[in-house]
């Protein structure tokens, strides 16, 4: 399962409320809020890391064999996270097929991870003509699938029909927005409240990022990732909607996302990661979400699948 959210397994309950709600960063947010503790104490909750150890972990060649060895960024949640999987997988498959960018990428994430622990990829090539490939990429650690992306890649051709929506509804620009610093996000990010209930508007730019398209749709990917759980979590329990026994555990993890691109997009300008949620139930949040240049133009649009779930006490804790 994705660790971009909080693994509660090792959490105290009200402390991960707590720390959902800061990681939502919204203009309303408040002063830093405790970290659950893990196997380590937190510290609160500092930046994972710097711009340049996320792009670190982005630098896959592709002319290599597998299994191909991947590196993880250390963070407080514990596991590998699923923002850095998601976009280390964009790069990986981009490197395995130069030409061809990728379209649309579905990925799943079924077991839990260790940061600390080696990673391997594996892939498997279903198709690769002159225009489109296709591609299965598999995330292992000590022999077990951790996550698995299904990726169809292509090259650009000439528009014979083209239609684009308008300027989103509520849009206000990175100006108005409240500048925050991220956990995730060692770069510009400024927040402020979507245009409905359970949505957030994600501001961001990385003026040191590289000129180069697909690190570009990668971190676009990893910012998509973390912010639906925390988003919904921080508005349910500002509506006084969470109601959690004594001892109990909250679950909570990114379980699926597929993330489709239509437009270039350049890291080191602005640009907005739009996310909402349309419906929350029987243990599961659904989420969608758009990435829009400054301009208002569409570059990519994503929908995901959280578990979020109240799970009862250990045993040894009854």
């Amino acid at each position: 399962m994705s660790a971009s959210t909080v693994d509660a397994e090792s959490a105290g309950t009200d402390e991960l409320v707590a720390a959902m709600a800061q990681l939502a960063a919204t203009a309303t947010s408040g002063p830093d809020l405790p970290l659950p503790r893990h196997s380590e104490p937190a510290a609160g909750l500092r930046q994972f890391g710097t711009l340049a150890e996320v792009l670190a972990v982005l630098d896959l060649a592709g002319d290599v064999t597998p299994p191909v060895p991947v590196r993880s960024l250390p963070n407080a949640f514990g596991g590998v996270l699923g923002a850095q999987q998601l976009a280390q997988q964009i790069v990986l498959a981009e490197r395995l097929a130069p030409g061809r960018s990728v379209q649309t990428l579905h990925a799943v994430f079924p077991n839990p991870s260790r940061w600390e622990r080696p990673v391997d990829a594996d892939f498997e090539w279903l198709q690769a003509g002159r225009t489109f490939a296709n591609l299965t990429l598999t995330f292992r650690q000590d022999g077990r699938a951790i996550s698995r992306s299904d990726v169809l890649l292509a090259a650009d051709g000439p528009d014979f029909v083209r239609h684009e929506p308008d300027r989103p509804e509520g849009w206000t620009g990175p100006e108005a927005a409240r500048p925050v610093d991220h956990p995730m996000m060692p770069w510009e990010v400024r927040t402020g409240p979507g245009p409905t209930p359970f949505s957030v508007d994600h501001w961001q730019r990385i003026p040191a990022a590289p000129d180069d398209p697909t690190v570009a749709r990668a971190l676009a990917a990893y910012a998509s990732e973390p912010l639906l759980v925390p988003r919904v979590m921080a508005d349910h329990v500002a509506r006084g909607e969470v109601r959690i026994a004594p001892g109990s555990r909250l679950a909570a993890n990114i379980i699926a996302e597929t993330v489709t691109f239509v437009e270039e997009l350049d890291a080191r300008e602005w640009h907005l990661v739009r996310v909402s949620s349309p419906h929350a139930g029987r243990g599961r949040v659904l989420g969608r979400g758009e990435v829009f240049r400054a301009d208002g133009r569409l570059c990519a649009v994503f929908e995901c699948v959280a578990m979020l779930r109240v799970l009862p006490p250990r045993p040894e804790e009854v």
